[in-house]
């Protein structure tokens, strides 16, 4: 029988290595001397259990319930009837370590709570206000938006520490939540070995990340309608990302006659994305201005940023804080106000160099390094505390 992990880290929402703050995080804890397991779905063709770069990871079967409430509670069910086993025969294995539940979901306090009389400490890393999305989605109050908030207090108030990834979401459990650090999302420094080029030819946008009803990436095909037909100009769109939205943003290329100018790859490795990246000329966020997205840092945005590439993205509240002025920000909600700065940096050079330098700059200080040695003094704390293993 292996030695049994130093930390135990829970992600429900996608498998690992696919999301890159849950890659980093482990493999960052793994070089500070922890042995690091990691619970996660089971992907097509992958095997129930694997060794990446030192990382344990273990897999589990999952129910898709395709963002439908009926049909995600019964995903939730399922993996927690999966997980809570796994994780109590840890428990039993050994007194001392550490639990760390990534969100969403918040379902997993109870095992937060038995890791802490068992001796051990736990962490619970929140990426997403999940009661926000949902009263985003349905646009009102509802008991399941209060369901959803009471757990995530309950994750906080279970955990020795609460990682955040921005100072929005930090002021969603700092009143129950011991301690609170904020780890922003970053990827790591060889993100920068790819570099983009100005546009030649035919020019590329790019949409990076999960096609949910909250990203609002169909959006995209009605900027690329708009340059292609009235600006006449000669361009294609890349979306590197899958989700539930995609038949919507496949069948809105259709309706606009684009489809042959759109390309979705699906969920790509990890190691694949910078060089796809660089393969663009404009990296876009079209998330809609609702209250979840303002608090929400988005993955994309920094990845754009440290590749170098220039960005035109919705003016969300974080966004501007993690981009400055290295982000061409739209207030307008309008499809419309994407067009001319785009348009402008796919046609005058020396414009698409300036933002690209700018874009490359604010890249160079929200690489992964820094939000490392945060991480790495938050668990040595953590440590020292006497709970930890």
């Amino acid at each position: 029988m292996s030695r049994p992990a130093d930390l135990v880290m829970i992600l429900e929402n996608c498998g690992y290595s696919l999301d890159s703050r849950v890659l980093n995080e482990a493999e960052s804890l793994l070089e500070s001397g922890l042995s690091v397991e990691v619970l996660s779905p089971r992907e097509p063709d992958r095997p129930r259990r694997e060794v990446i770069n030192g990382v344990r990871v273990t897999r589990f079967p999952v129910f898709e319930g395709h963002g439908e409430l009926l049909g995600t509670a019964i995903e939730y069910l399922g993996v927690f009837c999966f997980v809570a086993p796994a994780v109590l025969t840890r428990l039993l294995r050994s007194r001392r370590g550490t639990l760390h539940v990534h969100n969403p979901p918040d379902m997993f306090f109870p095992l937060l709570m038995l890791a802490r009389l068992r001796g051990w400490t736990t962490v619970f890393d929140l990426h997403d206000d999940a009661a926000g999305m949902v009263r985003a989605r349905l646009g009102r109050p509802t008991a399941l938006e209060s369901l959803m908030a009471w757990m995530q207090r309950q994750s906080a108030r279970s955990s020795d520490l609460t990682i955040t990834t921005n100072q929005t979401q930090r002021t969603l459990v700092e009143r129950v939540a011991s301690r609170v650090v904020v780890v922003r999302n970053a990827p790591p420094d060889w993100f920068a070995d790819h570099k983009p080029s100005p546009p030649a030819g035919r020019a590329r946008l790019v949409f990076l990340g999960e096609l949910g009803i909250q990203d609002g990436a169909e959006r995209t095909l009605d900027i690329l309608s708009l340059l292609v037909n009235e600006r006449q100009l000669d361009v294609e769109l890349l979306v590197i990302g899958e989700g539930r939205q995609r038949h919507a943003v496949e069948e809105r290329a259709a309706l606009l006659g684009l489809s042959d100018r759109l390309t979705i790859t699906g969920w790509v490795p990890y190691e694949r994305v910078p060089e796809l990246l660089a393969s663009a000329h404009v990296g876009l966020d079209t998330a809609p201005m609702t209250d979840v997205n303002q608090g929400s840092t988005m993955v994309k945005i920094v990845e754009y940023l440290v590749v170098g590439l220039p960005v035109v993205a919705t003016a969300l509240r974080e966004t501007r804080v993690t981009g400055g002025d290295a982000v061409i920000a739209i207030d307008d909600g309008d499809v419309e106000a994407f067009v001319a700065p785009i348009a402008r940096l796919l046609t005058d050079r020396e414009a698409w160099r300036a933002a690209a330098e700018l874009a490359s700059a604010r890249g160079e200080e929200l690489r992964w390094a820094a939000q490392a040695a945060v991480l790495r003094d938050a668990y040595r704390d953590l440590r020292r505390s006497g709970r930890a293993s």
